[in-house]
Order: structure tokens, then sequence, then C-alpha cells
């Protein structure tokens, strides 16, 4: 999947764990966000094609430390892509919904995380699932010490 993206997810994941990390979120913090994706390519290799994706993703976060100093976390974001097959033309779906919650966070923190996006084939082509796995360390000073993101396209042989 294009890099940019993969970065805004690393991104977005470290900067949360860190402000929790850092004791910011004291009593409530919420934050949300919308990114518009444009024109973001997909190398399928189920297809031997390139998917041009367009679409939103939408992230919601909320932290509240409650009265025993104990900190709860809740993630939740969204995706909805629309793309079309650079040469087949074929138009494709895919939508995501993603809840992590986190309980106790304490130092040091490893978080590693699969997501999966169905890219849900309109036309003849057979649908496929993209997956990302995400890992993110931090050390017991809020200091990330590894993060990285692998993609692969899997190819399920589905006809729409």
């Amino acid at each position: 999947m294009n890099r940019k993206f993969t970065i805004l997810i690393i991104i977005t994941t470290i900067l949360l764990l860190i402000f929790v990390a850092g004791g910011l979120a004291k009593d409530n913090y919420k934050w949300e966000e919308k990114f518009d994706i444009v024109d973001m390519p997909v190398w399928n290799e189920c297809t031997g094609e390139w998917i041009t994706f367009n679409g939103t993703w939408h992230v919601s976060d909320h932290a509240v430390e409650d009265s025993s100093g104990g900190l709860h976390l809740k993630m939740h974001d969204n995706y909805h892509l629309v793309g079309v097959g650079d040469s087949s033309g074929t138009e494709y779906v895919a939508s995501r919904i993603w809840n992590y919650q986190i309980n106790d966070f304490d130092l040091p923190y490893e978080f590693t995380e699969i997501i999966k996006l169905s890219l849900i084939s309109k036309g003849k082509e057979t649908n496929s699932i993209f997956q990302m796995r995400v890992h993110i360390t931090l050390n017991a000073n809020g200091e990330v010490t590894a993060d990285f993101a692998e993609e692969k396209i899997i190819c399920t042989g589905e006809k729409p």
C-alpha cells in the first residue's frame, strides 16, 4: 500500500502512545481527525495491476484516568475507500472498522496489531485482502525504541 498511508498509521499510533506514556492524558483526553485519502496506489499481486484508491480514514481516540490512577485508552478508526484497477478498470470497495482498548497502560510497552482490509471487487477480478502488521515498542522513558510495518496482499481466490 502507499508508503505515506503506512507512515501515517505508524505516526498516529506512536503519537497517541507517547501522549499517554508521557502522562499528558490526565483526567480526560479526546482526539478526532478525518483524513482524506487521495490517489493512493496499491499494487495488487493477485491481479498484477495497480489499484488507485480514494476515500476517508476517521480516527477517534479517548483516554481517561480513573480515581485510582489507572489509565484507560479507547481507539476507534474506520476506513472507507473506493478504488479502480488501472489496467482492468475494475472497481473495488475497501471498508474496515477497528476498535482497540488498553487498560492500565504501563511502561515499557509493546504494541503489535494486524490490520486487515478486504479489497472487494465489483467486477470479474477476485477479491483480496490487504494486510499490514504494525509494531511499536516504548521503553521505560516513553521513547520509541522500535517501530515497523509489514505489508502484503492475500489472494483469496473468491470471485464477486
